[in-house]
């Protein structure tokens, strides 16, 4: 009996915990921590500036269909624009995460078709092979594919991700004449 009540009480803390702790898990209530979204699941901490947050997606959602034929879906994707939101959300000094098929998280600094992009690709990648090859899949290949397909313009990543984007480059040369659904289900 008095470990049933205890296994209650850890039950009933580990959401809240996970809430308070680990700040990624916010985006699943994104409303809870200042941000306001409209029907699409788009999200923004400054109202004023849904418009930009949503050409900016269109855009990065519209060259990854057209370059590489990737379908992404509605993600509830959150727009920080202040630094209160960046920190309500756990982003550190991260450009934005995604959070399996769950939601994607961009900071004030990733307000660019490519950090979008990039995000979206990890949101494609955990819709088609799921949110744990994510976390166990090969780190060239989930990384890498995101930085080369994202048009990143950055000449030199740091490092591994420089490293992951040329191996990922590298191995899309030889699977070319594969669909890339079909060529990264063999791989992830």
């Amino acid at each position: 009996m008095k470990y049933r009540r205890w296994l209650v009480v850890i039950f009933l803390l580990l959401p809240i915990s996970a809430f308070a702790f680990f700040k990624p898990v916010r985006v699943l209530i994104p409303e809870a921590f200042g941000v306001r979204c409209n029907e699409q699941n788009l999200c923004v901490d400054d109202f004023s500036r849904l418009a930009a947050a949503e050409s900016l997606l269109y855009d990065s959602k519209s060259y990854l269909s057209t370059q590489w034929g990737l379908s992404i879906g509605e993600p509830k994707i959150i727009f920080c624009s202040t630094e209160q939101c960046r920190s309500a959300f756990g982003l550190s000094n991260k450009a934005g995460f995604t959070l399996g098929s769950f939601a994607i998280a961009i900071a004030p600094r990733a307000w660019q078709q490519h950090y979008v992009a990039h995000e979206l690709i990890h949101h494609w990648q955990a819709d088609r092979f799921g949110s744990l090859a994510l976390l166990t899949g090969e780190q060239w290949l989930i990384e890498g594919m995101a930085y080369a397909l994202s048009n990143d313009p950055r000449m030199e990543l740091h490092e591994p991700f420089e490293s992951y984007r040329q191996r990922f480059n590298d191995w899309y040369r030889l699977n070319t004449n594969i669909p890339l659904k079909e060529s990264l289900a063999g791989a992830l």
